[in-house]
């Protein structure tokens, strides 16, 4: 089967767009840089400045965002860490879904993958989509960019990562905050959490998944 130029020229896009955040991963380790900026904690200001930086880059380095969740609450403590981060959550998180809007086509691979995009959200909802993506336990830059290819608005994005991944940050600026030196290997999340999170969100959209499954395949049941 012949492949498009639109197909061909996206793949070589996004190949070497793959290949330059490997390097910048690779060159940036999150555990020397994030345990330096810790040392910032006698500076808060300049703290929460480098760390609007961090977030806003974080994508481009293929970090966790679970990593920076742990230092600001190793720095700040839970009262004042869980809003921080739910902060720089959403910044960092807008980043990627920013960029696929712009890449938005309806040619090649990514205009296949934006009208199954479409598709999906149009089935489950805005708002009640991305905050099921958010509560699975997904990679949370493929969760943004998928949405950024799809028709969600931006507001129904920014809430539906806002309810979503409020769990998992309180949960990883508590860990942070309950730690007595900065690791930023190793997170696990308790079982409960990692079970309820899933179930609430399959449970979210077990209805209007099983719609659009029945319509896709015209199932006639």
């Amino acid at each position: 089967m012949a492949v498009s130029r639109a197909t061909r020229r996206q793949f070589g896009s996004l190949g070497a767009v793959g290949a330059a955040l490997a390097a910048a991963a690779v060159v940036f380790s999150p555990s020397a840089v994030l345990d330096s900026i810790a040392g910032l904690s006698a500076h808060p200001w300049r703290f929460v400045a480098t760390l609007a930086v961090l977030y806003l880059v974080r994508p481009f380095l293929l970090w966790p965002v679970s990593a920076l969740s742990l230092t600001v609450g190793y720095v700040l403590g839970a009262t004042y860490g869980i809003p921080v981060a739910i902060a720089g959550t959403l910044l960092s998180n807008t980043t990627p879904f920013l960029l696929a809007r712009y890449a938005r086509t309806d040619r090649g691979v990514v205009g296949l993958t934006t009208r199954t995009s479409d598709r999906i959200v149009e089935a489950t909802g805005e708002l009640r989509g991305v905050v099921a993506a958010r509560l699975a336990p997904l990679p949370a830059d493929v969760v943004s960019s998928g949405a950024g290819l799809s028709d969600v608005s931006l507001r129904a994005y920014l809430l539906g990562t806002l309810v979503g991944e409020s769990p998992w940050i309180a949960a990883e600026v508590i860990a942070g905050a309950s730690m007595h030196t900065l690791s930023v290997h190793g997170l696990r999340h308790s079982l409960a959490l990692f079970a309820a999170a899933t179930s609430l969100s399959a449970l979210l959209i077990a209805r209007p998944a099983y719609r659009f499954v029945r319509d896709e395949y015209d199932l006639g049941v």
